[in-house]
C-alpha cells in the first residue's frame, strides 16, 4: 500500500466529508475553521493508513472514523454528541452513495475493476479525487439552493429532549449501522458486492433520514 497516494485520497475524501456536513447544516467554514478541517483531515488519513494495515482492523475503519468525527466536531466545534452523531451520519451516508456512484461507474465506463481501484494507490487516490469533486458540487448546491438544516446547536450545554423526532432520527441512524455492520461481516472478503450493498442502504436511507431531519427542522423552528 502506498502510503503518499493512500493519505492524500483519504485526506480529500475527509476534507470533502466536512464541507458536506458544514453545508447541509449551515456551519461557516471560515479560515479557522478551514485550518481546523484541513489538520483534522490529515490526522484521519493517518487513522485509515494505519488501520488498513492490520487485516484484522481493515473492516473496522469506516466505524473508528465515525467516532472519531463525532469527537472532533463535539470537542473542536462544540457540537452536542447527539447532534454530532446526526451530522456525521449524514456526511458518511453521502459519501458512501456518492463514492459508490464514482467507483461503480468508473468500472461500467472504464472498465477499471473494483479490485484495480482498492489495490492500486494511484487509481484508488484518484477515484477519492473524483469522489471530493463530486461532493464539492454537491455542497455548493446545497448552499445555492439553500437546502440546509438549522437545528444543530453549537453549543455542548444544549437541553435537548430525547423523544419525539429525535429518538426516530437515532432509530434511523443505529439500524442503518447495524445493517451495514451485517452487510460488512458477510461480505467482507468480497468488495465489489461489499460497495454495491453498503451504496444501496445508504441511498434508500438518506430519503427518509433527511426527510425527519426536516421535520424536526420544522418543529424547533416552531
Amino acid at each position: 500500500m502506498q502510503y503518499v497516494p493512500f493519505v492524500v485520497g483519504a485526506a480529500i475524501e475527509c476534507f470533502g466529508v466536512f464541507l458536506v456536513m458544514f453545508s447541509l447544516f449551515r456551519f461557516q467554514l471560515n479560515t479557522r475553521a478551514f485550518v481546523t478541517v484541513s489538520i483534522v483531515a490529515f490526522m484521519m488519513s493517518q487513522v485509515s493508513y494505519f488501520t488498513h494495515l492490520n487485516p484484522e482492523m481493515e473492516n473496522l475503519t469506516t466505524y473508528i472514523q465515525f467516532a472519531l468525527y463525532v469527537a472532533v466536531l463535539w470537542i473542536l466545534f462544540r457540537v452536542p454528541i447527539f447532534y454530532s452523531v446526526i451530522m456525521n451520519f449524514a456526511g458518511f451516508a453521502v459519501l458512501v452513495v456518492v463514492q459508490g456512484i464514482t467507483i461503480l461507474a468508473l468500472a461500467e465506463v472504464n472498465s477499471i475493476s473494483l479490485t484495480t481501484i482498492k489495490n492500486n494507490g494511484l487509481v484508488s487516490a484518484a477515484t477519492q479525487l473524483l469522489t471530493f469533486i463530486l461532493m464539492f458540487f454537491l455542497a455548493r448546491l446545497i448552499l445555492r439552493f439553500n437546502w440546509g438544516f438549522d437545528f444543530v446547536p453549537t453549543s455542548r450545554r444544549h437541553d435537548m429532549q430525547f423523544r419525539g423526532t429525535n429518538v426516530t432520527l437515532i432509530a434511523v441512524i443505529t439500524s442503518t449501522i447495524v445493517v451495514i455492520a451485517v452487510i460488512t461481516y458477510v461480505f467482507r472478503n468480497e468488495f465489489e458486492t461489499l460497495v454495491i450493498y453498503a451504496s444501496l442502504v445508504f441511498l434508500l436511507t438518506l430519503p427518509a433520514f433527511l426527510y425527519i431531519s426536516l421535520r424536526k427542522d420544522n418543529e424547533d423552528a416552531a
